[in-house]
């Protein structure tokens, strides 16, 4: 009905784009599992900085701030321990981006085995 009533106006379905969120089709968003990307630690002007969010509104959504690491625990699961309570020996993440250059190329191969192990 909507293509229809844009060529019946005269306009090219190119003038139009249709979409719905995530919570409308799956009902599954970035909460549904508890996750998400934040920033912990930054450099501003050379200097060191923690970066913590902490909502009043629901104290379970609090970050962990500062460097972290990221290591394998003894039952084999992974740990986020914030700094100076980790090994850094130990962390197992990598520098990928740096600056907006590359520093590591990964294979399709290389995640799927990566992710088999987990």
């Amino acid at each position: 009905m909507i293509l229809d009533a844009m060529k019946n106006a005269g306009w090219a379905a190119d003038n139009l784009a249709f979409g719905s969120g995530g919570a409308l089709l799956q009902k599954l968003h970035r909460d549904t599992q508890k996750f998400a990307f934040k920033c912990s630690y930054a450099l501003v002007g050379g200097v060191g900085r923690d970066v913590v969010k902490d909502p009043i509104t629901d104290p379970g959504k609090k970050s962990k701030m500062g460097r972290l690491t990221l290591e394998r625990g003894e039952d084999g699961k992974f740990v986020t321990v914030v700094e100076g309570k980790g090994d850094p020996a130990k962390d197992v993440l990598v520098e990928v981006f740096k600056n907006g250059e590359v520093l590591v190329q990964h294979t399709l191969a290389q995640v799927r085995e990566r992710a088999a192990v987990i």
